[in-house]
């Protein structure tokens, strides 16, 4: 039902975020098939989408930033995501959103968001489809039983945000050449303020 972050295997768990409001839907029902509003983005079918790893969690919001900051105008951000893009106040605008504007409205997203630990068995695994260049981006077709889904916790029960699950990620790989390079968004969003602060 929980687990501390630090009993979770950070190279090989599964990890899905959601909004914290669908906890308790989630740990009666489980995790069903649906296409939420990242999904949308993509045009991606009925599915729940777990991350493998670290390296997961980092390729899911170091995709979201690149999505968000290189791809859509100001006028596309899906009617969901508004209200985490606090700095706008026209969203007809036809300008790009750019990555700073974009890192900010993905920590108050993982700030009102949570992670639970998937345990997949190995049917299921190889019923998924993985996706992305790194091959951590997994998208099941079937329904997650509740019994196999923890919330994660710090050491005193205390749920974490997404945001707390990203920065343990984060502390861990930060001095990690290669995965900065492949997740440069992903450390932008954390580096962010200071970076500001030495110009």
């Amino acid at each position: 039902m929980i687990v501390d972050i630090k009993k979770c295997d950070i190279n090989n768990d599964y990890f899905h975020f959601t909004n914290r409001k669908n906890i308790d839907s989630i740990l009666n029902n489980g995790l069903i098939p649906t296409v939420g509003a990242a999904s949308k983005l993509v045009e991606d079918r009925p599915n729940v989408s777990v991350s493998k790893g670290g390296k997961g969690i980092m390729g899911i919001i170091n995709s979201f930033i690149y999505k968000f900051s290189n791809e859509l105008k100001i006028s596309e951000i899906p009617e969901e995501y508004k209200k985490y893009f606090q700095e706008i106040s026209d969203f007809t605008s036809d300008s790009m959103i750019g990555k700073e504007l974009a890192s900010k409205a993905m920590i108050r997203k993982l700030k009102d968001e949570v992670y639970f630990r998937v345990r997949l068995n190995k049917g299921q695994i190889e019923k998924a489809n993985i996706g992305g260049l790194t091959g951590y981006d997994v998208n099941l077709p079937m329904m997650i039983d509740k019994a196999n889904l923890d919330v994660i916790t710090d050491s005193d029960d205390k749920v974490l945000t997404a945001y707390d699950v990203a920065k343990y990620v984060y502390e861990r790989a930060k001095n990690i050449d290669v995965f900065r390079n492949m997740h440069a968004d992903f450390f932008y969003m954390f580096e962010m303020k200071e970076q500001s602060k030495d110009r």
